[in-house]
């Protein structure tokens, strides 16, 4: 399975969400200049060719999955729910990848529930797969570190280059020419990844899967040039991304 295939999607939606006080009762549904951000997902998940999302829930399910059952979609929606899900995100992953196998598919696009980005994002994404498709997974990067509205909270990226296995990459950095926008492709070695660290030291997460491949260098960074997004965890991020919103409206 290449990039340029893909038609399932996976987002997750299985954690506790507790820095956003949402009223609509859960993250993904949370409203994001007046439109829920699932449906900001769906319309950019469109603009990519995707056909069926997968929804990984935990926290509050019942909830969630029942509300997700009715919800009006462009896009198949299916949900699987992850009862480990105060362990890293990589199990949620996991999680999401078994139920995308029950349909035949084995390779996927995924978002994080709470990141917002430029719907045109997509569109450039779209046209230009064809340059992931050697990759075994793909991690899409920022570099315009001036624009990061909470750069303590960001997942940072140090690469010297494409070719280099030298990768530093999580919260903590000092030194990053990146940081990471939470939208990936996964093929069947980004699972296989994760599975591997997960038998390991019993956790895994989207970070060890991307330090993984690139040690065998099988992981592409696609910088997202011009295009912006925000991670929606705060009321105040919530702010700055409404205020993008009307930025991009205007583009």
């Amino acid at each position: 399975m290449i990039a340029s295939n893909t038609k399932d999607a996976l987002i997750l939606a299985a954690g506790m969400g507790s820095r956003l006080s949402a009223e609509e009762g859960h993250k993904l549904l949370a409203k994001v200049g007046g439109v829920a951000l699932l449906d900001h997902h769906l319309d950019g998940l469109s603009r990519l060719g995707v056909e069926r999302l997968t929804i990984v829930t935990g926290h509050a399910n019942t909830e969630l999955e029942e509300r997700l059952s009715a919800w009006k979609s462009p896009i198949e929606i299916t949900t699987t729910f992850n009862p480990e899900y105060r362990k890293s995100n990589g199990i949620s992953v996991l999680c999401g990848a078994r139920k995308i196998r029950e349909f035949g598919a084995d390779a996927f696009w995924l978002l994080m529930s709470d990141h917002l980005f430029e719907p045109t994002l997509f569109e450039t994404l779209h046209n230009n797969t064809h340059e992931l498709d050697h990759a075994a997974g793909v991690l899409a990067v920022d570099s315009k570190l001036e624009t990061i509205y909470d750069m303590p909270d960001a997942t940072k990226v140090h690469l010297e280059s494409q070719d280099s296995g030298m990768l530093a990459i999580g919260k903590e950095l000092d030194e990053f020419n990146w940081v990471d926008a939470g939208l990936f492709w996964c093929g069947p070695e980004f699972t296989g990844a994760l599975e591997s660290e997960l038998a390991d030291r019993g956790d895994c997460s989207t970070s060890d899967a991307v330090r993984r491949l690139n040690a065998a260098k099988h992981m592409y960074f696609w910088d997202i040039g011009h295009h912006e997004w925000q991670d929606v965890d705060t009321p105040g991020a919530r702010a700055h991304a409404e205020g993008l919103l009307k930025k991009w409206s205007n583009s």
